[in-house]
């Protein structure tokens, strides 16, 4: 039996309609196409770069910026305009858009004329997020009055604009080419530099703004010591920056983030966490670098430090936060080594208590990682391959060791017994000490009677220990 053929089945008028339609359909398809690849196209025009952010939006938000009147907080539709622009310059493309219509010197013109604070935090915000893009840092460096206008708000009261400002200055310290960008000759032309980032220091009781001073600090030491070193500049350097003031500030905002509490001048916080490690490496690494080469600023500085340092190592000493071993632990220590190197002849018994403590525990970890197989080795050396355990652990020893011999040469025995009599180590610790001294400070002339010294003090210790017993 054939099919039928549906075709004949359809009245030929209905066939007719149907044709139609289908034939306006087909140029209403086609003409929606049109439409969409317009749309497109327009869209595309309007695409700074790569993103899909508009070109019109961010030319539109720029222009209202001069014509703005009263605070920004009164126009609650044109500040989140602003603040989205301000996500937008995470984006290079964007970036380079902004820079193509000189929005930076638009920017600190406007910041300079304004008292609205919100209008001059987010401008500032905005710069940096630009900062992350180098061509913004040729502006800058081209421009040396921008970056010096904008310094002029280290004078700033308001915390958040001093925020936005300390992220520009260390960006562009950290992250520009040092054989192309010679930071400090604009640095040296703001007023009063060293005097405002102390009071700054010294006076806000806002961590992040403390933090990021300190950040600046740190990078302006690293840079201009280090990178961009130089004979004449860094006389020049130390003269401007190597101030008490500066010292001053730095100790406060120590204090600040990590106030003490009643019970034994120790950290609020038991535990330092990986920030608080970072934070605290920035803060002695300032301090190495001035103490070695500007000691006379810590004339009257010395218990300062050497108690910054003591409050450092308490929480450190403690297993859970010293293991596993960073390299921020290493640095740190390394630090507290050339700290005490410098300033000779100068004992603090409970930061030579917790170095005692820290040098056993590490002890321990390096004869562990020393009995184990060679295949758990090999396992182990793989999982750590970028932290090299074993290598940092000898390192850290090294570095304590030195300090501990710095610490005890000039004493009497008599006053580390006392120190070594309110612990709870024994005499086999300082046996232990002393046979890893004589491997490490080999050729010291005063290796053998500081070896002595350290005996002599045990002995002496824990028979005045037994005595008190009976």
């Amino acid at each position: 039996m054939e099919s039928p053929n549906l075709e004949a089945t359809i009245p030929e008028n209905q066939k007719a309609s149907t044709e139609v339609e289908t034939a306006q359909s087909t140029t209403l398809l086609e003409r929606e196409n049109i439409e969409d690849d317009e749309v497109l196209d327009k869209l595309q025009g309007d695409r700074i770069g790569d993103t899909m952010y508009s070109e019109r939006f961010v030319l539109t938000t720029i222009l209202k910026l001069p014509q703005l009147e009263g605070m920004l907080a009164e126009d609650e539709d044109f500040e989140k305009d602003l603040c989205s622009l301000w996500d937008m310059t995470i984006e290079k493309d964007v970036v380079l858009f902004l820079l193509k219509h000189d929005v930076i010197e638009l920017f600190v013109g406007l910041s300079e004329a304004s008292e609205d604070n919100r209008l001059v935090e987010i401008l500032f915000g905005i710069v940096g997020n630009m900062c992350c893009v180098e061509e913004t840092h040729r502006v800058l460096y081209e421009n040396k009055t921008l970056l010096v206008s904008m310094c002029g708000f280290l004078a700033s009261s308001d915390t958040l604009i001093l925020v936005q400002l300390m992220r520009i200055l260390t960006t562009i310290l950290e992250r520009s080419d040092d054989e192309e960008y010679f930071w400090f000759k604009v640095i040296r032309e703001v007023e009063d530099i060293t005097e405002k980032l102390g009071f700054i220091l010294a006076s806000t009781t806002n961590r992040e703004l403390v933090e990021h001073t300190l950040d600046t600090v740190h990078a302006m030491v690293n840079r201009f010591t280090e990178a961009e070193v130089d004979y004449a500049q860094l006389n020049e350097f130390y003269r401007m920056f190597a101030k008490t003031c500066l010292i001053d500030g730095l100790m406060e905002g120590f204090k600040q983030i990590y106030p003490e509490t009643t019970a034994d001048n120790q950290f609020e916080e038991d535990f330092l966490t990986s920030r608080d490690l970072k934070t605290i490496q920035k803060f002695l690494e300032i301090h190495e670098n001035f103490i070695v080469n500007a000691n006379e600023v810590y004339e009257d500085q010395i218990d300062k430090i050497v108690y910054c340092v003591y409050r450092v190592l308490v929480p450190m000493s403690a297993e859970g936060c010293l293991i596993p071993l960073s390299k921020t632990h290493v640095r740190i220590l390394v630090c507290i080594n050339s700290i005490y190197s410098a300033i000779v002849y100068h004992f603090h018994a409970g930061t030579f208590l917790s170095m005692l403590k820290i040098y056993t525990i590490l002890a321990k970890e390096q004869e562990s990682l020393q009995n184990v197989d060679q295949q758990q080795q090999q396992a182990m050396e793989e999982e750590n391959d970028e932290n090299d355990t074993e290598f940092e652990i000898q390192t850290a020893l090294g570095e304590i060791l030195e300090t501990l011999y710095f610490m005890a040469e000039p004493m009497s025995s008599t006053i580390i017994a006392n120190t070594l009599k309110a612990s709870s180590f024994s005499e086999e610790t300082i046996q232990r000490l002393c046979a890893a001294l004589k491997e490490t400070m080999t050729g010291d002339p005063l290796l053998g009677r500081t070896c002595e010294l350290l005996l002599e003090s045990a002995r002496v210790a824990w028979k005045i220990e037994d005595e008190n017993r009976s």
